[in-house]
């Protein structure tokens, strides 16, 4: 079972191979690898919000594992306690930030990976912009989590 310092580190690692993936043109993997650190980040605010050890791995019970072994940002983001940072009622940046990424990730955002049509979606520019939503901006999805002593 992973710490929430465990996950901390996890997330950053992803988003640090996905800005390697963007500077080598490989776009896809890089926008993958930022779904991957963000889901990484809510599971490590989530252990920080319910004063958990570590993230629940399966506990075969089926309640409990809908909710923690989900891979949807809406969902996770519920689970976080972070739903008051990036709603209208947050902070108007970094609710965009939010906004426009989680956008580009409908779902079961993993199943990307399965999905031919996922080269056309991913240019440098909207993996950029991308980039910029959840590690580059001030008031990004990562730097919120951060300042607001979140994770």
């Amino acid at each position: 079972m992973a710490t929430g310092k465990d996950l901390q580190q996890i997330s950053r690692a992803r988003i640090k191979t996905s800005q390697i993936l963007l500077a080598a043109k490989d776009y896809e993997a890089s926008a993958y690898m930022m779904g991957y650190g963000l889901e990484i980040a809510l599971k490590a605010a989530a252990c920080k919000s319910l004063r958990l050890d570590g993230y629940p791995s399966n506990t075969n019970n089926k309640s409990i594992d809908s909710y923690f072994m989900s891979h949807k940002f809406d969902q996770l983001l519920v689970i976080s306690g972070l739903s008051d940072l990036f709603s209208l009622n947050g902070p108007p940046n970094s609710y965009k930030n939010w906004s426009e990424f989680v956008q580009e990730y409908p779902g079961d955002w993993p199943s990307m990976r399965y999905d031919p049509k996922v080269k056309l979606k991913f240019d440098s520019r909207k993996v950029m912009r991308l980039y910029n939503n959840l590690y580059e901006d001030a008031e990004s999805i990562i730097n919120t989590i951060i300042g607001k002593r979140r994770w």
